[in-house]
Order: C-alpha cells, then sequence, then structure tokens
C-alpha cells in the first residue's frame, strides 16, 4: 500500500488483534505519510480560510481544526485537513494529498512565509483508551493528561521533544506525535514497548466502524460536503439538498482480499435501491464484512444492490456502527 510516495504497512501480522487491541488498549501507528506545511504572517489565516473555506476566527493557540478541500466545481471532495495554530500569525496543514502542500507553497510571498515541514517529521500515533497509561510510561501524561479534545501541547517523550495532539483518528481517544525524523526510530521502539504497532488495514477496519471517511475512498467521486455529512467543516452560504448520502452497511460476499480497496473510478447511485460501496473491512465489531458506501439521499429501500456484484445481502445499519453516541474519541482518559 503507497500513500503520497509513503509506503504504508498493511498489517504487522495480524490485523485483527491489531483492531482489538485499539478498541481494549492501545495500538501505535506510522502517520508520517502526512505531508505538513507551516504557513506564518499577516496573511497566513486569509490563506487558509480561502483554502479550505471555513472560518478560523474562532480557532486559539495550541487548537486545532477539522477542515476540508474542494476541487473543482466538478470535482467536489478532495481531501480532509488538519489545521493547527501554533501561534497568533502561524499555522501549520496537514494533509494526506502532497498537491495540497504544492498548492499552499504557490501563496509564498510577503504577506505570508510558507515552509514544508513534511521531510523533517515523523507523526505516530497511539489510539485507545490505555493510550495515557503508555506515555506515562514514557514520561510525558502530564501535560497531555490535561489535553481537550482537538487540542496539542509540547512534551518530551523518553527525553524526546514531541508536539502530541489530541485526536481520535480510529474513533477512540487517543493522540497524534510530531516528532524530528532523525529522533523517530527511537521514539517509535519505546513506544511498541507500550502500544501494539498496528498497520493500515486496522486503520480502515476502525475507521469503518467509527462511520468515518477514508478520504481516498469516500471522495473517490464526485460528492459534496452535505452529501457527506460534514457540511458543518465548511462554509456554506445556502441549504442544499443532498442528492445523496453515504450510509454504513453489512454484507456478505466471497473470496475478498483484505484491505478491500473500491474500483478506482466510481460513479454516484442514479436511482433507488443502488449502492456505490466506498470502503468495506472484516469487521471484528461486527463479525463480518461492515462498509460505508453512497445511497440516494432519503430512502431506505428493502432491497439494495452493489452495481458492482461484489457485495450481496446488504443491510443498512447506523453510522457509526460503533460508539454510535461518537462519545469514545472524546472520552477522560482510562
Amino acid at each position: 500500500m503507497a500513500l503520497a510516495g509513503f509506503n504504508l504497512v498493511s498489517d504487522f501480522g495480524d490485523a485483527a488483534a491489531e483492531a482489538r487491541a485499539c478498541r481494549t488498549g492501545c495500538a501505535l501507528f506510522d502517520f508520517s505519510f502526512l505531508e505538513c506545511v507551516r504557513l506564518e504572517g499577516i496573511g497566513a489565516r486569509n490563506v487558509i480560510e480561502s483554502f479550505v473555506g471555513r472560518s478560523l476566527s474562532a480557532l486559539g493557540e495550541k487548537q486545532i481544526a477539522y477542515a476540508l478541500r474542494i476541487g473543482s466545481p466538478e470535482r467536489g471532495l478532495v481531501a480532509d485537513l488538519t489545521i493547527w495554530r501554533t501561534g497568533q500569525a502561524s499555522f501549520e496543514v496537514m494533509s494526506g494529498r502532497r498537491e495540497d502542500v504544492l498548492d499552499l507553497l504557490a501563496y509564498d510571498g510577503p504577506r505570508v512565509k510558507v515552509t514544508d515541514l513534511s521531510e523533517r517529521r515523523a507523526i505516530f500515533a497511539v489510539q485507545g483508551p490505555r493510550t495515557l497509561e503508555a506515555l506515562r510510561t514514557l514520561g510525558g501524561a502530564g501535560s497531555v493528561e490535561s489535553l481537550e479534545y482537538f487540542t496539542f501541547c509540547r512534551s518530551r517523550l523518553v527525553e524526546i521533544d514531541c508536539i502530541v495532539g489530541r485526536l481520535g483518528y480510529t474513533g477512540e481517544a487517543g493522540v497524534e506525535i510530531i516528532v524530528d525524523r532523525a529522533s523517530a526510530p527511537t521514539l517509535w521502539k519505546a513506544l511498541s514497548g507500550h502500544a501494539r504497532p498496528a498497520g493500515f488495514a486496522a486503520i480502515d477496519m476502525l475507521r469503518i466502524e467509527a462511520g468515518l471517511v477514508l478520504f481516498t475512498n469516500e471522495f473517490r467521486m464526485p460528492v459534496w460536503p452535505h452529501e457527506v455529512g460534514l457540511q458543518k467543516f465548511c462554509n456554506i452560504e445556502r441549504a442544499l439538498i443532498p442528492e445523496i448520502s453515504l450510509v454504513s452497511f453489512r454484507a456478505e460476499a466471497d473470496g475478498l482480499a483484505w484491505p478491500w480497496q473500491p474500483p478506482q473510478h466510481l460513479a454516484r447511485p442514479a436511482t433507488s435501491g443502488k449502492i456505490t460501496v466506498t470502503s468495506a473491512c472484516d469487521s471484528v465489531v461486527a463479525g463480518g464484512i461492515l462498509g460505508l458506501g453512497y445511497v440516494m439521499a432519503g430512502e431506505v429501500p428493502a432491497t439494495i444492490h452493489d452495481s458492482t456484484g461484489t457485495f450481496q445481502n446488504i443491510r443498512l445499519t447506523a453510522r457509526p456502527f460503533y460508539d454510535t453516541a461518537k462519545r469514545r474519541p472524546r472520552a477522560s482518559w482510562r
């Protein structure tokens, strides 16, 4: 598996066990595929707001905002990003797409200084209810313990300077840790002694169970924020009626390889009773195939067919399937 030129580890031998470790204890993921760019100066905020179509007026220092990247009017959503406010006039933007960094670098000028940080850093995620316990053994729990959801602080883990953000990428309470790339092997070794290393097959499973989008899948065809349930993260001047909506489903299928990926080219569902499947996994929580896909908005047909014929006996279920109240990422540390 590869993303933005970075080789992604599918698993460390047992994807299902890695996902279970994240749900019950904690797991360690390498997110160093993320691209990062810093913007500083009086024009930085305006550039980013224009770039993501979202106001940052309420974003304080050491806070993080979730944002979306919309391509052309025909293309719709192409990526999701996080924006870290590091100072009064300084921000860092993280994205899984190299194109976003290149677009932001083009704004470098007298009102805003733009710096590509991607090659300097590694990013690890520790996720699960025992995350704080793992960090405590490495000496960095004190400053992290008081973090609110979507905030960050500076910390030291095994005497290594880090930036730690309280984020729940898997749907569990957890953190993302930014570290200088030269120190990354030492920190990974230390973290892996207390959190189970896990790969992207487990990540896909955890995201699907939590009803969270994978931009490489759910944004593969033209869709808009209000059709994905993400309209609050994008400034919309008028109420828009969704034509399609993202749903969670259970199904059966024969002989699928995991992790499963959708076809490269997907079409929006155009008739009732059809689903365009974008993500699917052999879910530990569901005890079988669980997936995400798009159906016509406002309809719950008795029979649903996958146009590719890959999935059978498709039944819509709650989204998210796991933690329907969405309380786990914000949960108090155990």
